[in-house]
Order: structure tokens, then C-alpha cells, then sequence
């Protein structure tokens, strides 16, 4: 009987990896594909960008294995530090950006009006081989650390019970950690960031068993905040005024269009790998934040079909996991990490087929970009390193 356990949990875990590499195998090859185009005219060679996505894959290969073989104990001592560098880091970034665009500060450069790198090396400091000058989103990082450092305190918050002689309010428990985070990304500005690191906070919150009702009386307040936030911003309000009304001239409207054309495009099976019309400047960002569309395009509604399927499964799992948990702990942070995932495609492809505004999220493990890619890779480590504890 024992065996026989310990064969299915194998079994389960490395269906999990394999998962996980049949995504990223899929995400480099369409990568390759779409990118042929504006890499050569970036870059003058057609592969520059699969060859940088090459180099975050391994990178966050190197990070899954890490965390997954990581002592599971050790991740509620990390999470605080890691979450105090992301608070200190998403500082850094919003007092670089009350500075005017025009004076671009290395370490935080102005970029398309927001401040939401950070750089390691900027010029004049030596580049790194192969990666140049080295960079990462704090807003990606803080996706990872509030789900950590939220689980770890919740945690402990509602084992102790209110009986306990140093019993914190869970309610302001979450309030701190996923206001503040969100907060400080909103100043960027990168209020889709926001809104997800917001919203993974408050599944944690759900699902830890803590009293719903300070969450359901502040629901309304969050709303209004969100839609002022809109409103009081001219690119969102543009971006709102695209999906409601559908004739605005703006970026955004031209961008969706090109995606919907693409979709269309494509029919029931689509125009065959590497035959996208789309990716010849059509579609802005084709690797990134439009590659579901040029997945629609080439493969068709099987195609997409296909990859939603593999991702429900992929999220229905990380549930699984979080429910075979043996503590508080991986159950919040397993359900944490499956809702990162399941959100962030759920906005892309929402986006992308105008059910919400545009907005660049992009696919987990399959869209270009070093920041997403890593800090995902990561973890998801950290779920198979709950799976590895779990029951099952």
C-alpha cells in the first residue's frame, strides 16, 4: 500500500513538471515564430528574443528546483525578507517616478510614461554576458511575495485564535500587506498589477477561514477607488471608452482590433504554424501581451481550445494540491499561486477578445518577458514543493 502511494505521488508531481515544461517548450517555439519580424528590425536577427526567453527560462528553471527542493519550513522565514525587498523595491520605484520622464533616473528609467523596472547595471556599469544589462519588474516580484508573506501571517493568525496574547486582526493583516503592495504598484502607474496583487490577497483572505464580513462591507469602498483610479487617469478612461463604445481612434482600440482580426483569422482551425499575417507589424507586442492571438490565428479555435484546457487543468491541480495540504500554510500559499495563474490568463485573453479593457498582462510561462517568466517559475516550484508535503 505504501509503495503504491508513494508511485502516485511521484506520478502527480511529475505530471506537474511536465506540465510546466510543455508550456514553456510551447511558449519558446511561438516565441521563435512571432518574433522573426520585429526582432530582425530591432535587433537585425530574427531569433534575438527567443534566445533572451532562453536565458529567463533557465534562469527560472534554476529557481523552480530550488524552491522545490527547498526545506518547506524555511519559506515562512523567507517570505518576510523577500517581501520586505519588494516593499523597499516598489519604494524605490515610486519615488523615482515623481521625477519628471524627461530626467531618467538609470536605475528606474522612465519607459512609456511608467516606472516599472529596476535596473541592476545600467550603463555606465559593466553589462552581463549574454543578458546585458540586467533588470526585473518589482510588480511581478510583488505577485510572489505577497502570496508568501500574506499566507505565512494568516496563517499564524487564525491557528493562534483570538485568544491568543499577541492575536493580530486578520482583516488588517490583509489590508496592510495587499494595500500597500497595490498601492505602491498603482503609483507606478500599473494598475492591472495592482488590481491582481489586490486580488490574490483577497483569496488568501477567503480562503484562510478568517470573518468575511469586514472584506464585504469594504468591497464597495474598493470599487469606487477602482473606477475613480479609471476615470481620473485619460489612457484608462481611453481604454474603457474603446471596449464600451468601440470607436475610439486611441492605441488601444487599434490594438484589440488587430488581435480580433487575428482571431478571426484564424476559423475553426486556423492559417497553419508560422503562416500569421498578423505578425508582420500588424499586432503590437506579438510575443508578449498578444501571443494568444497569434496562438488564434495559427491554430485556430481547436488550438486556443487546447490551451485552455491545458491551463484549467493546470489550475484545477494547484487547487487539488492546495486541498491535499497538511497545513494552514500550503493551502494558502498553494491556492495563492493557482489563482496567479488563473487570473493572469483570464485577463489576457479577456483582453485580447475585448470581454475587459486592454491591458499587458501577459500568459504565464508562455508569453515573452524575463520578470513574469522567473518569478512564475518560481513559483510554481513552491507548489510542487507543497504537492511534495501534501497528503497525496
Amino acid at each position: 500500500m505504501g509503495k503504491r502511494i508513494t508511485r502516485k505521488k511521484n506520478l502527480s508531481e511529475n505530471s506537474l513538471i511536465f506540465l510546466v515544461l510543455t508550456f514553456l517548450g510551447f511558449g519558446l517555439l511561438m516565441i521563435a515564430n512571432s518574433t522573426v519580424i520585429s526582432s530582425s528590425s530591432l535587433y537585425e536577427d530574427p531569433y534575438r528574443f527567443v534566445i533572451l526567453q532562453i536565458g529567463w527560462v533557465l534562469i527560472g528553471l534554476v529557481g523552480f528546483f530550488i524552491f522545490f527542493h527547498l526545506d518547506y519550513s524555511s519559506l515562512l522565514g523567507i517570505s518576510r525578507s523577500l517581501f520586505i525587498f519588494t516593499f523597499f523595491s516598489l519604494i524605490f520605484l515610486a519615488v523615482a517616478g515623481l521625477l519628471p520622464c524627461s530626467m531618467n533616473f538609470p536605475f528606474a528609467p522612465c519607459i512609456n510614461g511608467a516606472n516599472r523596472w529596476l535596473y541592476l547595471n545600467p550603463p555606465p556599469l559593466p553589462s552581463l554576458p549574454f543578458l546585458g544589462v540586467l533588470g526585473f519588474q518589482p510588480g511581478e516580484l510583488a505577485k510572489l511575495s505577497v502570496i508568501l508573506y500574506l499566507s505565512s501571517q494568516l496563517s499564524l493568525v487564525v491557528q493562534k485564535g483570538k485568544n491568543s496574547r499577541d492575536y493580530k486582526d486578520p482583516f488588517w493583516t490583509y489590508i496592510k500587506i495587499s494595500g500597500m503592495a497595490a498601492g505602491l504598484i498603482i503609483l507606478q502607474p500599473n494598475m492591472s498589477t495592482a488590481l491582481i496583487v489586490f486580488a490574490l490577497g483577497t483569496i488568501i483572505y477567503f480562503i484562510s477561514g478568517a470573518p468575511l464580513k469586514p472584506v464585504i462591507i469594504t468591497i464597495p469602498l474598493f470599487l469606487v477607488l477602482a473606477i475613480l483610479v479609471v476615470v481620473i487617469s485619460p489612457y484608462r478612461r481611453s481604454r474603457l471608452l474603446a471596449l464600451v463604445a468601440g470607436s475610439d481612434s486611441s492605441d488601444s482600440s487599434y490594438h484589440v482590433k488587430q488581435a480580433l482580426v487575428a482571431l478571426g483569422s484564424g476559423g475553426l482551425t486556423g492559417v497553419g504554424f508560422g503562416q500569421s499575417k498578423q505578425k508582420y507589424k500588424y499586432l503590437p507586442e506579438v510575443a508578449s501581451d498578444s501571443i494568444f492571438a497569434i496562438i488564434g490565428e495559427e491554430f485556430g479555435f481547436l488550438g486556443t481550445s487546447l490551451v485552455i484546457l491545458a491551463y484549467s487543468y493546470l489550475i484545477y491541480k494547484g487547487f487539488c494540491i492546495a486541498k491535499n495540504s497538511e497545513d494552514l500554510f500550503g493551502k494558502l500559499v498553494a491556492s495563492g499561486i493557482s489563482s496567479w495563474i488563473g487570473i493572469q490568463f483570464f485577463v489576457n485573453i479577456a483582453s485580447m477578445t475585448k470581454i475587459i479593457p486592454l491591458t499587458g498582462v501577459p500568459i504565464p510561462l508562455i508569453s515573452y518577458g524575463g520578470s513574469s517568466m522567473v518569478f512564475t517559475l518560481m513559483g510554481l516550484g513552491i507548489l510542487a514543493n507543497v504537492q511534495k508535503n501534501s497528503q497525496l
